[in-house]
């Protein structure tokens, strides 16, 4: 038997296939699975010679000229030039991330500093000094890099809240006017509660703050100055403040494989961002068993599935961007950019690759206070990663798990250029269990390069993530799914509305590819939702698209059976849709077009609260004769 081109395995009773060099997976049927233990090294011919007695030679066919198709289209077996390889293994060069730990000092002096109008009065401290020069190293060392990190760590509490929130402000306007956009973390470790729970026994817990507006520094930092809160009331409160640019999350670093319920418990109890330190558990914790840490983990990512199938949209790392890179199929050639692109200094101003290391005397890299740079040591954090490292090139889930960590190398194996045989295993697993847990969402449609937009708040939520009024509205909505392509396109044919004729692309037949594809990837700015009845099933549609003028949106709106616009239940949902919209997202002017001969449309928006503003003449022709369309306008402060 040939060599797999495709990698093939089964999980959770299903089979999937994946192209190890673009992460392109799907789902086999039985005629699939049989064909790619050939493909694409047999020809046609000998397949459905091979075959012939198990399939039938057309389907056969099929199946190869399917899986031709995949491959014209670059989505799998890409034929990667040389040049292409070299940009692989080109590291990218200017830091992201600085970890900082500051010196424990709160003695400041004030000094006088002479100067031609009479001088300043500066505040000025080891400790103070140190994070300056921290700043400076990050800005200095950045390069091209216009997306910066810069992460304070604190142990237990915050030591010197004024001072962590006098440099956090500095950071964020002198990388300002630098024209760096910078995000300043705070992460404190080794938190502990008045009463742990059961759920969290044994595990560490840490909190993490982003800020990235200078105005809500200090009162993000006001809950962990001094002492830290200790239930998970107070954590949750201190994790979410009412403050202008700030977000957190809760970090949980397992200390033993029995922490399969903790998302679910966390969930519950209204945390919405949470992060599982894998990384850190093996650091840790070396001994741990990485096939026994498996299998908590494969629950937790079945779990995690089911609950965004439901509209809960808690954010989970590192299982939400795992789903994504599955779902978007762009190859994680590295994971880990300490000491290319991150690194991390100690208290007493020793220079790592990353937090992950400090105090780690071989793997020191240089030196905040003599200004030195061990380059000979850094070089060799450029030399990681899934396209560098021997094992990994002969993986199959190289760019799903893009070379691992070199944290956890290092702890393991003794070597951070060197993946540990068992903890590889493991992995291996895990990445496939994530694309049969993933599965649960592709199997139903899910758009989730749209979900994952919001999960990582990249994005304004979109409308159907807000109007969870499915429990308080009349009709409920969701985005337009793979799955609804062929019902779409049964609307769709030799239908007049003009929803579906009165825009740059309005033709009478589309096809249930051009459907698919809809669903899949969205036109530009465009919103694609359907309206659902109470027990879901779907009766209509509408199309957002922002305008060029702030706050301003053009609508289209279709309802299938024409009786439904009368329906008092439909007009009242569609009013709490619009007024959702225009407070998640700043629309305060909508439009939609309605032709002369939509009387049952029209009648609909002026139910709603639409006035006709103009009519366009002989917009639209069908059937060798012109029609005017209807222009209607609302100001969402009437709702």
């Amino acid at each position: 038997m040939p060599k797999e081109a495709l990698h093939r395995f089964e999980e959770a009773g299903k089979r999937f296939a994946i192209d190890p060099e673009t992460c392109f997976c799907f789902e086999c049927d039985e005629i699939s699975w049989d064909v790619l233990e050939y493909y694409p090294f047999t020809s046609v011919n000998r397949i459905c010679h091979l075959l012939n007695g198990k399939h039938d030679v057309k389907e056969l066919e099929e199946v190869v000229g399917e899986l031709e198709w995949l491959r014209s289209t670059k989505a799998i077996l890409p034929h990667i030039k040389r040049e292409d390889f070299r940009k692989e293994v080109v590291v990218e060069q200017g830091l992201k991330r600085l970890s900082v730990r500051l010196p424990r000092e709160s003695t400041e002096t004030a000094v006088r500093k002479k100067g031609w109008f009479g001088g300043a009065t500066i505040t000025s401290s080891s400790a103070r000094d140190f994070g300056r020069d921290a700043i400076a190293l990050l800005l200095g060392r950045s390069g091209d890099q216009k997306e910066l990190r810069l992460e304070f760590l604190e142990e237990e509490s915050v030591h010197n809240g004024a001072l962590l929130a006098d440099l956090s402000t500095q950071a964020l306007k002198t990388a300002a006017l630098a024209g760096k956009k910078l995000i300043v973390e705070l992460r404190v470790h080794g938190l502990t509660l008045a009463k742990t729970p059961e759920f969290l026994e044994g595990h560490a817990i840490s909190a993490l703050l982003e800020f990235s507006d200078p105005e809500g520094v200090a009162t993000g930092l006001r809950a962990f100055s001094e002492s830290a809160p200790d239930t998970l009331p107070r954590l949750l409160k201190a994790l979410q403040p009412d403050a202008p640019g700030v977000s957190g999350r809760i970090v949980i670093r397992p200390n033993h494989p029995r922490f399969s319920t903790a998302v679910e418990e966390l969930e519950k109890a209204g945390f919405s961002f949470i992060e599982l330190d894998l990384d850190g558990a093996y650091v840790a914790n070396p001994s741990l068993d990485p096939n026994e840490m498996l299998v908590s983990l494969k629950r937790t990512a079945v779990y995690y599935a089911k609950q965004l199938l439901q509209q809960k949209y808690t954010r989970l790392d590192p299982i939400a961007p795992l789903f994504y890179r599955i779902y978007d199929g762009k190859p994680l050639r590295r994971a880990d950019l300490s000491g290319s692109n991150e690194m991390a200094i100690d208290t007493d101003g020793g220079i790592y690759p990353s937090w992950r290391f400090l105090g780690n005397a071989d793997l020191r890299i240089g030196s905040l206070e003599s200004a030195e740079m061990r380059e000979s040591v850094r070089c060799r954090f450029d030399e990681v990663g899934a396209a560098t490292t021997g094992v990994c090139r002969r993986c199959w889930a190289r760019n799903l798990c893009g070379g691992g960590s070199t944290a956890v190398h290092q702890a393991l194996s003794g070597s951070f250029r060197k993946p540990h045989d068992t903890w590889c295993n493991a992995q291996r697993s895990w990445m496939a269990s994530a694309v049969a847990a993933f599965n649960l969402l592709s199997s139903e449609g899910v758009n989730f390069s749209r979900m994952y937009g919001v999960l990582a708040r990249t994005s304004k939520p979109s409308i159907f993530t807000l109007v969870k009024a499915a429990f308080r509205m009349t009709i409920g909505m969701r985005p337009i799914a793979e799955a609804d392509a062929e019902m779409l396109m049964d609307w769709e044919n030799w239908n007049t509305a003009s929803y579906f004729l009165f825009n740059e692309t309005g033709v009478f037949l589309a096809s249930k590819y051009d459907r698919e594809m809809d669903a899949l990837h969205s036109k530009g700015m465009d919103q694609e939702l359907l309206l659902l009845k109470r027990d879901g099933t779907p009766f209509g549609i509408v199309k957002l698209r922002p305008e060029r003028v702030q706050g301003a949106a053009r609508a289209w709106v279709y309802i299938h059976d024409p009786a439904d616009y009368a329906s008092e239940d439909v007009r009242k949902g569609f009013r709490t849709i619009l007024k959702e919209a225009s407070t998640s997202q700043s629309i305060r002017r909508v439009t939609v077009p309605a032709a002369a001969y939509e009387s049952e449309l029209q009648a609909f928006l002026e139910a709603v609260g639409f006035a006709k503003e103009g009519v366009q003449r002989e917009a639209l022709f069908i059937h060798d004769a012109y029609h005017d369309v209807s222009i209607y306008g609302l100001s969402t402060e009437q709702l």
